[in-house]
């Protein structure tokens, strides 16, 4: 009995590392709802969730649910939360000073109309951030340099970008403001990927950081879980492409997966 008690106290917190909360479940990680979180918050104590969950997929719930699974899971390092609307979530509602990789549609995250809405506490230490949305023209965060307002962040390393082929000319000032940033996804939906690609192959054809790849939300949701339980995601099919680039493998004006 004791050897079985110490085997559940193991295994049992590994069970929980990664939750996908209020969609249908993916293979290889176990199904959880809202009524389901519910329960465990209240039959596990505090520092059971706080030292167990690591990655957590959100989508389809509202802000009032995630800021709920937020404040029970303090210890998250990777979070990727999609909204039913209305959502209203903005940072100062998150308490996860423990995140490293972000994925999220830029204003159901962030104050897009603050001076420095990428200056907080929670994603000081980020060093993965996945924006989802295209920055359109109209966006409040054209007045002020992309670039300028990422550089505030001292650990980002890698960023993925929604942009359509009016916008690829962000690439040029992220890459020229981002000192730290080894890697740059461009993502393309399908409508822009031809006009993107002949664009994006000038921008970025100077910069081996810089790399192109399709993109739909769909397929994004999909590339996170192989990411986390593997670490084959097109995070490191990009980082392949930046190394053999910088080798000579291929040829260094190559920048599209």
């Amino acid at each position: 009995m004791r050897v079985a008690w110490r085997v559940k106290q193991w295994v049992e917190p590994l069970l929980y590392r990664t939750l996908v909360i209020g969609m249908d479940v993916m293979d290889g990680l176990p199904a959880c709802d809202m009524q389901t979180f519910n329960r465990i918050t209240q039959t596990k104590p505090p520092a059971f969730l706080a030292n167990a969950v690591r990655n957590v997929m959100l989508p389809n719930l509202y802000a009032y649910q995630v800021h709920a699974i937020l404040s029970a899971c303090p210890g998250i390092e990777n979070l990727y939360p999609l909204y039913a609307p209305p959502c209203n979530l903005t940072l100062p509602a998150f308490d996860v000073p423990s995140l490293r990789h972000l994925h999220c549609l830029p204003d159901d995250v962030f104050d897009l109309y603050s001076i420095d809405p990428f200056v907080h506490t929670m994603i000081a230490h980020i060093t993965h951030l996945e924006l989802l949305d295209d920055l359109r023209a109209s966006d409040p965060m054209r007045e002020i340099p992309f670039g300028t307002r990422l550089s505030v962040l001292p650990h980002l390393t890698h960023l993925a970008l929604s942009l359509g082929h009016p916008r690829i000319w962000v690439c040029v000032q992220v890459l020229a403001e981002c000192k730290c940033l080894r890697v740059l996804v461009v993502l393309c939906e399908q409508k822009w990927q031809e006009e993107a690609r002949h664009a994006g192959l000038e921008v970025l054809a100077s910069d081996v950081r810089g790399v192109m790849m399709p993109f739909s939300l769909r397929n994004s949701v999909k590339d996170w879980q192989p990411g986390i339980l593997t670490g084959n995601d097109y995070w490191a099919r990009a980082e392949a492409l930046i190394a053999m680039r910088i080798s000579g493998e291929v040829d260094r004006e190559l920048s599209f997966v």
